[in-house]
């Protein structure tokens, strides 16, 4: 009814996947093989760790994410990896509220054993061979591994009973909330509601296998800047706020100084920033195009000039005909 794969055995595993019965077998006995760990920092200084599946695993994990895992609904609330879902569908809900509250879950994936996946796939139908064979191949040490393709939508699945239990505690009382990833948050027009559904909230964390972060809890009212997974938020406007902006703009700004003319990874870095603004916020984009077209006027030898798009360089060029004549 789902239209998921029919699966009985490993046969017929291998023949839908197009990877090998012996492949398949060797990644649901010993996972744990063919993975490389290391840790990248957090913001807060930490290390966070990373398994990350080799190539022939990961072609294995993207087949169960988009054949069966993608065709699997989330709760409502959930607006975080997944398709046709952002950060700004995140905010949305919480656009005109005088008070914000943002939870973050501790080790979100980590806390997600394989004994929920395994419940997750039977509860769609597989047999238990099949069940465990997937949870094998998607799990690492017995947990959603951090870099595995499957582990968001997993953790997302896992988590609805939490969403739903959260939505229905919070609804009564006129409190708006979505959950992006491990980040939960909750406003309203009263802040004193706000602040009183903590603990009941905390309580159901805890009740359902997670753990509240207590270090990342955020409540802020009227007078305080308002901000969601980045992104800043007010009653009319929602952007990246005028210090993230600052910086973006002082990363356009660097080329202009760039002597050597091979910055060619800040190049992208910014390009990636531009593509950002152009899904969240248009405002903020259409200043930075402004101003990378007006340095690149006065830098056109520079790598600046990089950062124009088609009509912008057509643009400069005509302006510099102008002046020629």
């Amino acid at each position: 009814m789902l239209g998921l794969p029919v699966l009985h055995n490993l046969d017929e595993f291998g023949l839908l996947s197009k990877i090998s019965k012996k492949w398949i077998y060797q990644f649901s006995i010993h996972s744990e093989r063919y993975y490389k760990e290391y840790n990248i920092p957090k913001k807060n200084g930490k290390l966070r760790a990373i398994a990350q599946p080799n190539k022939k695993l990961k072609e294995l994990q993207y087949w169960i994410l988009v054949h069966i895992l993608e065709k699997l609904k989330v709760s409502e609330s959930c607006k975080g990896f997944e398709k046709r879902s952002s950060t700004l569908d995140n905010l949305i809900p919480h656009k005109e509220a005088n008070t914000i509250m943002v939870l973050d879950l501790k080790d979100f994936f980590t806390s997600v054993n394989a004994i929920q996946v395994y419940s997750i796939f039977k509860s769609i139908g597989y047999n238990n061979l099949i069940a465990t064979v997937l949870t094998n191949c998607c799990t690492f040490n017995g947990y959603l591994p951090q870099g595995g393709p499957c582990s968001p939508k997993l953790a997302n699945l896992s988590a609805m009973k939490l969403d739903l239990r959260i939505q229905g505690f919070v609804k009564k009382r006129a409190i708006n909330f979505t959950r992006y990833a491990d980040d939960l948050s909750f406003s309203g027009r009263y802040p004193s509601k706000i602040a009183k559904i903590k603990p009941i909230i905390k309580h159901i964390i805890e009740n359902e296998g997670f753990e509240l972060n207590n270090s990342k809890t955020r409540i802020a009212g009227i007078s305080r800047q308002k901000k969601i997974t980045g992104l800043v938020i007010s009653e009319f406007n929602i952007g990246i706020g005028k210090q993230k902006y600052k910086q973006i703009r002082s990363k356009i700004y660097h080329l202009t100084l760039d002597k050597e003319q091979k910055n060619i990874k800040l190049i992208a870095e910014i390009k990636g920033w531009l593509s950002y603004l152009n899904s969240i916020d248009k405002a903020s984009l259409t200043k930075a195009k402004n101003y990378i077209l007006n340095l690149s006027e006065k830098n056109p030898t520079k790598i600046i000039t990089h950062l124009l798009d088609t009509k912008d360089a057509a643009l400069l060029k005509n302006k510099r005909l102008e002046k020629a004549y």
